[in-house]
C-alpha cells in the first residue's frame, strides 16, 4: 500500500500544475489525474487497474480543513462522475476507494484516453456527514 502512496505524491511533486484543488464547506478537495503507467505493474493488478498508455488514473483525496487553514485528515466520501471529451463521449467514472487504514483515504478511477487531447471532467463528492460538493474541470491528458 505504501507503494501507491509514494506513486501519488510522485505523481503530485511531478505534475504539481495539475492539481485540481476545491475548497467547500470545511473540505478540501485536491484532484490529480495521471497516466495509469506511473503504477507499478504489481500495484495495478493488487487494485484492479490496468496499465496502459491509453488509460490514465484520476486520484481524488477529501481532506478536513483545519482552523489554522491546512487541509490535512482523509475523510471518506461518496464519489461519483463523469468525464467527457472534446468529440462528445462520455464515460462514467467508477471510483474504488483505497483506505490504507492509517488515515490515508483515497478514491481511483480508471479514464480510457485516446491520444493527447482534453478532458472535461465532472465530479459530484459527497463527505461523510456533509452536502455535495460539485467539481467541474478541464485537464490535458498526455499519451505516454
Amino acid at each position: 500500500m505504501k507503494i501507491i502512496i509514494a506513486a501519488m505524491f510522485f505523481c503530485w511533486f511531478s505534475f504539481a500544475q495539475a492539481t485540481e484543488i476545491v475548497r467547500e464547506q470545511g473540505f478540501e478537495v485536491q484532484i490529480q489525474p495521471f497516466p495509469s503507467t506511473f503504477l507499478t505493474q504489481e500495484v495495478a493488478s493488487l487494485h484492479g487497474f490496468e496499465r496502459s498508455r491509453r488509460q490514465a488514473l484520476i486520484n481524488l483525496v477529501v481532506l478536513n480543513v483545519q482552523s489554522d487553514g491546512q487541509a490535512r485528515g482523509a475523510v471518506a466520501a461518496d464519489v461519483t462522475g463523469f468525464s467527457r471529451n472534446l468529440l462528445g463521449q462520455t464515460q462514467i467514472l467508477s471510483f474504488k476507494e483505497i483506505d490504507e487504514g492509517t488515515g490515508a483515504i483515497y478514491y481511483l478511477a480508471p479514464v480510457r484516453v485516446s491520444s493527447e487531447e482534453e478532458i472535461q471532467f465532472v465530479l459530484k463528492v459527497l463527505p461523510k456527514n456533509a452536502q455535495v460538493i460539485d467539481i467541474k474541470f478541464k485537464h490535458r491528458v498526455y499519451v505516454d
